[in-house]
């Protein structure tokens, strides 16, 4: 009972030192039946970062967004391989029964003596009393010639006039052919070319680049600087360029 009363004094004194004393804090301790005195010391400082924890689980998807805008057109890809061949189509109606070799032979000789006679008509009415018209053949091809003399544009006219074109010779033989009417008459004749859109290039009247050509050695020249844009066929069968301007013996082919 003693031992009771002086633990409760002690306890007492103890409490009140630790109130007057700063920086002091009284524990009872209840194993021991007992009370402790302990000096409070100044705070400490803050610890270090721990290390980061481990990767959560993924979460679940979230809702689908409003759709963007449509992007750019790309390239095009390159092109399939070809399809199919398809079937075979009806058979068309039969047409109708054409003329034999020798009906067709007589037209085309119809067709050349009036083409003859539309080409006599057109220059004789062009030169009066000139002699009468002369043809020459080399392949497919006819030459008529009544003698007329025109220039390179009048003759143009003339030979469209009369249902054919300008002589051109577009290899050898038709040269030789031209050359047999030009040598009937005094004067060289036209041909139907000409360098007007393109200096020292002749061309066709389709504007087509000749292909057969037979100059006379030095031609084409422009002779003396004169602008010599048109093409005569000489008695040699050679060809030279002249002024458009001069008059000469009109050939037409067929």
């Amino acid at each position: 009972m003693w031992n009771i009363q002086i633990v409760k004094v002690l306890g007492v004194l103890l409490l009140h030192v630790a109130l007057v004393t700063p920086g002091t804090q009284v524990c009872y301790d209840s194993n021991e039946n007992a009370y402790s005195i302990i000096t409070c010391g100044a705070p400490g400082k803050n610890g270090t970062n721990g290390i980061d924890g481990k990767r959560g689980e993924k979460g679940e998807t979230g809702p689908a967004g409003p759709q963007g805008f449509p992007g750019l057109q790309g390239p095009a890809g390159l092109a399939g391989p070809p399809g199919p061949r398809g079937e075979q189509g009806p058979s068309g109606a039969k047409g109708e029964r054409g003329d034999s070799a020798n009906s067709a032979l007589e037209d085309l000789k119809k067709k050349i003596l009036d083409l003859d006679t539309q080409i006599k008509s057109a220059l004789d009415s062009q030169n009066k009393g000139l002699p009468k018209g002369r043809r020459a053949i080399a392949g497919d091809k006819v030459y008529v010639t009544s003698g007329a003399v025109a220039t390179y544009d009048e003759a143009i006219t003339i030979c469209k006039t009369a249902g054919g074109q300008l002589a051109v010779p577009l290899n050898s033989a038709e040269n030789n052919a031209i050359l047999a009417l030009r040598n009937k008459y005094a004067l060289n004749a036209v041909l139907g070319m000409n360098d007007k859109q393109t200096q020292g290039i002749f061309q066709y009247l389709i504007n087509m680049i000749i292909s057969y050509q037979n100059w006379d050695y030095g031609e084409p020249n422009n002779h003396r600087g004169m602008n010599e844009d048109c093409v005569e066929i000489l008695s040699s069968g050679k060809w030279n360029d002249y002024p458009c301007e001069m008059p000469k013996v009109v050939i037409c082919e067929f």
